[in-house]
């Protein structure tokens, strides 16, 4: 008897060992999948992307996503973007997030990329044929409606007195469509007041040698900002300009720029709700990798018009400093 038992014991714990192994691989296999997503932005540590970034998280700890936020520096050539996009798929992403740094010229890199994952443009749109796959879209605000909102903050302020008041320009990159959608807003805005425009110099890696240039040649009363990077730069270089009393308009996000609008050196600027471009082309893209059949559609996020009086009101504070759960 006392031989048999020792026969047993050994089959019996094996046994259990074998059926617990079965039902934890079981429940494994049933959970929800895991996906994983990387997203691509030029510069990704500016402190331009604090709220974006903080809606990416949000989304990713809501759908069971694996987000790899990817250490770039300043990218203005489309084919170091690709190499990074195709390292990280062959590195098992699941999905792609990126900011484009061109717009024209992308249709055969779209295509390469959509066709082997879903991918969500932000910030700016591309120029692509349509996918009636659903494989990608954009989540970005109105970029024309931006221009419009700083062009319309200075006809409030100045009215037809704009003919009489020397205006810069910077654009922003304006390889990206949504840039060029910026100027033209602005331009679409103001051009009944007849505003002096005495020059605009685009965002390169030489910005602040173009805009100094510029400015040395001819002095500029009122410098407008197109996106978070130009303004700023304008309010770095120029605000000690004229005895301190070049005036600066424009758009972005970041905390610098909290601080700049605060101490009354940004007259006005508008905020686009960049935490909902995280949270929004995250979810979307929760959704098209959880189920394979539905499409990617682009989204348009909202913004706010911000000004010293209104900055620390709830609805700007909940863009400016997000707080992940």
């Amino acid at each position: 008897m006392n031989e048999d038992s020792e026969i047993l014991l050994p089959v019996v714990v094996a046994t259990i060992v074998v059926i617990l192994f079965c039902v934890v691989m079981l429940i494994k296999g049933t959970g929800p999948e895991i996906y994983k997503v990387s997203v691509i932005v030029s510069d990704s540590n500016s402190g331009r992307w604090v709220p974006f970034k903080a809606g990416l998280e949000q989304a990713a700890n809501d759908n069971n996503i694996e987000l790899n936020y990817v250490h770039t520096e300043y990218l203005d050539n489309i084919y170091t973007e690709a190499e990074i996009i195709n390292e990280e798929i062959s590195r098992g992403a699941d999905g792609i997030i990126a900011e484009f740094c061109l717009s024209d010229g992308v249709d055969d890199l779209v295509a390469s990329i959509g066709a082997r994952v879903p991918i969500q443009f932000v910030v700016t749109d591309v120029i692509a044929d349509a996918d009636v796959s659903g494989n990608h879209a954009t989540v970005a605000p109105d970029n024309y409606a931006i221009g419009r909102a700083v062009g319309n903050e200075l006809v409030i302020d100045y009215g037809e007195k704009l003919s009489d008041i020397k205006i810069g320009i910077i654009s922003g990159n304006q390889n990206q469509l949504g840039m060029q959608q910026r100027l033209e807003g602005f331009i679409d805005s103001t051009k009944k007041m007849k505003p002096d425009i005495v020059w605009t110099v685009a965002e390169t890696r030489y910005t602040r040698e173009e805009l100094d240039k510029a400015f040395a040649n001819e002095p500029a009363d009122i410098v407008i900002g197109l996106d978070n990077n130009s303004l700023e730069t304008a309010v770095d270089r120029l605000s000690g300009e004229n005895d301190g009393n070049v005036k600066f308009y424009g758009s972005g996000c970041s905390e610098k720029l909290v601080y700049y609008i605060d101490s009354g050196k940004i007259d006005s600027m508008i905020l686009p709700n960049e935490f909902s471009m995280g949270y929004q082309s995250m979810s979307d893209l929760a959704i098209k990798l959880q189920n394979r059949t539905s499409q990617l559609v682009s989204k348009e996020i909202d913004y706010n018009v911000v000004h010293r009086e209104n900055l620390f009101g709830e609805d700007n504070e909940q863009i400016l400093f997000p707080i992940v759960k």
